[in-house]
């Protein structure tokens, strides 16, 4: 992963997760790199874990004024970004009846209106050819899961979004990245309880794949070869995809049964 040696690179979502295990694998190819997350909190954990990242923005990419802070940070710190890795998202897991206001529409923002602009700004200030824009979107960019409605939505928006600009021919420098579920505390902070979608990988898998495929330029970037097996027997054989959703139903429908008891 040479592409990375001395490159200026952003990391959303850098203090846990696949964030935090891209900052690990990044580091030994760059210092400049900038830690962006919610949290005060974690940041100092990721500092103290990795004193070599020296530079660390506290900020809210569900706040509209959120990438305004990272743009000026860049700008007074940076004269362009070589790679953004976008990867801040956050999840819902409830009825999709009950997924509505103020709090879906900061997960919109989050997830999906927030990378994009990013993306966008970078771009417009990147010298030609130097810049790449990698979005963790979902393997719910493909099959919505039920409990999930606002998130996959959010994904799957990306994830036409970014086929209309590969398909006007000047997305070359985008990458969007569709993990599968992965062993991090995401899970807990979707809602109480709830069940981890089947198949899970461990972060240092996804981040070592999704820095890979960004370090040649792959368009669509799949860590789990599972994953992107099923997609493609779907096609063969469509019942996959309904045995799977049933599998889905069931861990949601004794979720719910649960947590209304509560």
């Amino acid at each position: 992963m040479n592409s990375f040696e001395n490159k200026r690179i952003i990391v959303t979502g850098a203090a846990s997760g696949i964030g935090l295990e891209m900052v690990r694998q990044l580091i030994p190819f760059t210092k400049e790199i900038l830690a962006v997350d919610n949290s005060v909190e974690n940041l100092q954990k990721l500092q103290s874990q990795f004193p070599e990242v020296r530079h660390l923005l506290k900020v809210d990419l569900s706040e509209k004024s959120g990438n305004e802070l990272i743009l000026t940070w860049v700008k007074t710190h940076w004269t362009h970004v070589d790679f953004c890795f976008a990867n801040a998202g956050k999840a819902i897991y409830s009825p999709a009846l009950c997924q509505s206001g103020e709090e879906l529409e900061r997960l919109i923002q989050l997830n999906l209106t927030s990378p994009i602009d990013l993306g966008f700004a970078l771009l417009d200030k990147a010298p030609k050819g130097k810049f790449r824009h990698v979005i963790t979107a979902s393997a719910m960019s493909y099959w919505s899961l039920p409990g999930y409605s606002a998130y996959s939505a959010s994904k799957a928006g990306l994830l036409s979004w970014a086929e209309a600009v590969w398909a006007e021919k000047k997305g070359n420098w985008l990458s969007l990245a569709f993990p599968i579920a992965t062993k991090t505390k995401f899970f807990d902070a979707a809602g109480k309880g709830i069940p981890a979608a089947f198949p899970i990988q461990n972060p240092d898998i996804v981040s070592r794949k999704i820095l890979l495929g960004a370090s040649i330029g792959k368009k669509k970037i799949f860590p789990s070869r599972l994953f992107r097996l099923m997609l493609t027997l779907d096609r063969f054989l469509p019942i996959i995809r309904p045995i799977y959703l049933a599998i889905e139903y069931s861990k949601y429908s004794k979720w719910l049964t649960k947590h209304s008891k509560t």
